[in-house]
């Protein structure tokens, strides 16, 4: 089980592990404050949060994940796809053409995939999703 993510020519299997690394790296390269902020999601004090207590913190986090966009930190479009569930989602060709241009002179070689298989995915086959000129969906 993972997540299959494609464009209209391109297409790669990755783990749900190498999705959140791929989200990790866009976010890397938007602000270090939105990055950091991004990587709260996966501190396990967040992850085990339930009840009266998550609703809160959602609710500062929504709130602090809009002003980082009102600031121009992070676009929305780019937010749109780090926030989206890893399990399927889309993106139109804008939010593609961002997120391409943010990682167009990442490493090529940075793995994603599955280690061991002849097509594991790498940020080269990212970027060709990425800079398809189409829309990206994953699933």
């Amino acid at each position: 089980m993972g997540v299959t993510i494609s464009s209209k020519r391109y297409s790669c299997d990755v783990g749900y592990g190498g999705f959140n690394r791929f989200r990790n790296a866009v976010a890397e390269k938007t602000s270090d404050k939105f990055y950091k902020h991004y990587l709260r999601l996966s501190n396990s004090d967040v992850v085990f949060l339930s009840g009266e207590e998550r609703k809160v913190f959602f609710k500062k986090y929504d709130d602090d994940t809009i002003k980082f966009v009102e600031r121009n930190e992070v676009t929305e479009e780019v937010a749109n796809f780090l926030f989206q569930s890893d399990c399927g989602g889309k993106i139109d060709r804008k939010q593609a053409r961002q997120i391409y241009e943010l990682i167009k002179e990442c490493d090529d070689n940075i793995v994603f995939g599955y280690i061991g298989r002849k097509d594991c995915a790498k940020m080269a086959d990212m970027k060709n999703i990425f800079s398809d000129k189409t829309k990206v969906e994953w699933n």
